[in-house]
């Protein structure tokens, strides 16, 4: 898939004892970063403005990631006939930072390759199909291109791709060719540790993501990975630190706040975990994880029927996930729905093997 990746080994040697195990899956695509804002004026009456809105507070807005923002100063400027080519290639930036890769194409589309061509070009044009969900086409169209034409982010796309399609074997030999490059890189650092991270590999994986956090602290894929290193090693309060940090770097993102309130609950702090939800739910009311998580909050403070409504959100994109089936359980279990619960309690079973507590509350269902 990429040309002389064979070369190194750094990150194969890694993972070479589970080439042939099947990662473990997860709706990383669906599980998009940013969720989009759907009133734009909304977002600038929140912080104030009433004047005509400029490039320049578009601009600004993305540089202190405010994308929510942002987008609405750009909204605003194509409403009112004000968008020139530079104001659409900060769109097209802008919707992939916050995952709308069917809008970033769209935009793409409309400018030349003077305004954006050669590598941005073709990264941007990865980047969107990775997110409309056609990572295949992102790893085919690297296929010809040389090793020394790629650049970082070129490496960023190809190897994002080759995670979404599940080619274990190829990630590991683009990952090689691409830290013999650029070794330093946070976002490969923190892309091959959330590789590693996902076949097992604590120890391995804990060693990219230190050396990703190394590299730039402030990256958001490299608090993101040393936050997951710290649950893996159960440390909860340092995860709860690294995702409050990615969440004031990043404001406009989703994910860090649905894990904060994720480990809340894991250590019991349910009124803190229901006020982050509570804020998050108002910044991204359809995020799929933050339903999954106010499902549990619910559950817990005993609203079944909300915890019923915030589990139905988030089926369609957790409905594999063993976790989210035992929620699905212990929901329909208190909702009253007996046969439900067995059902999930032993397709949970099936899918994890044996679990005293769960096989105690479906003997208990049973009779």
């Amino acid at each position: 898939m990429i040309p002389g990746a064979k070369n190194a080994r750094r990150f194969k040697k890694n993972l070479r004892p589970f080439a042939k195990s099947r990662l473990m899956t997860k709706p990383r695509s669906q599980s998009l970063t940013f969720a989009l804002l759907s009133g734009a004026a909304l977002a600038l009456s929140a912080c104030g403005s009433a004047q005509p809105s400029t490039y320049e507070d578009a601009a600004r807005a993305f540089e202190d990631r405010q994308y929510r923002i942002a987008n609405a100063h750009i909204f605003d400027l194509i409403e009112n006939d004000n968008a020139d080519d530079r104001t659409r290639l900060l769109q097209v930036k802008l919707m992939l930072e916050m995952g709308n890769g069917d809008r970033a194409m769209a935009v793409i589309d409309q400018l030349p390759e003077s305004v954006l061509g050669g590598a941005d070009r073709r990264v941007a044009i990865a980047h969107a199909q990775i997110l409309q969900g056609y990572p295949h086409k992102t790893a085919a169209m690297y296929e010809p291109l040389a090793l020394e034409d790629y650049t970082e982010q070129d490496f960023r796309m190809v190897l994002w791709a080759l995670r979404e399609v599940d080619e274990p074997e190829e990630f590991a030999e683009g990952m090689d060719a691409a830290l013999e490059l650029f070794p330093d890189s946070a976002v490969l650092n923190a892309l091959a540790a959330e590789q590693l991270f996902d076949a097992g590999l604590v120890d391995e994986g804990g060693d990219f993501a230190l050396a990703a956090f190394e590299a730039d602290e402030d990256n958001f894929e490299a608090r993101m990975a040393v936050g997951r290193l710290a649950i893996l090693e159960e440390e909860l309060e340092i995860a709860i630190e690294h995702y409050t940090r990615a969440n004031k770097l990043y404001p406009d993102a989703a994910v860090p706040l649905a894990n904060i309130a994720g480990l809340q609950l894991d250590m019991g702090l349910t009124n803190e975990a229901g006020v982050t939800l509570d804020r998050a739910l108002k910044q991204h009311p359809g995020f799929p994880m933050l339903q999954w998580q106010s499902a549990r909050h619910l559950l817990e403070v005993g609203n079944v029927t909300g915890a019923r409504e915030a589990m139905e959100q988030a089926r369609r994109s957790f409905a594999d996930n063993p976790e989210f089936v035992l929620l699905t359980g212990r929901i329909e279990q208190a909702a009253g729905n007996r046969r439900l619960a067995v059902d999930a309690y032993r397709r949970f079973l099936d899918e994890v093997g044996g679990n005293a507590e769960v096989e105690a509350m479906l003997a208990q269902i049973e009779g």
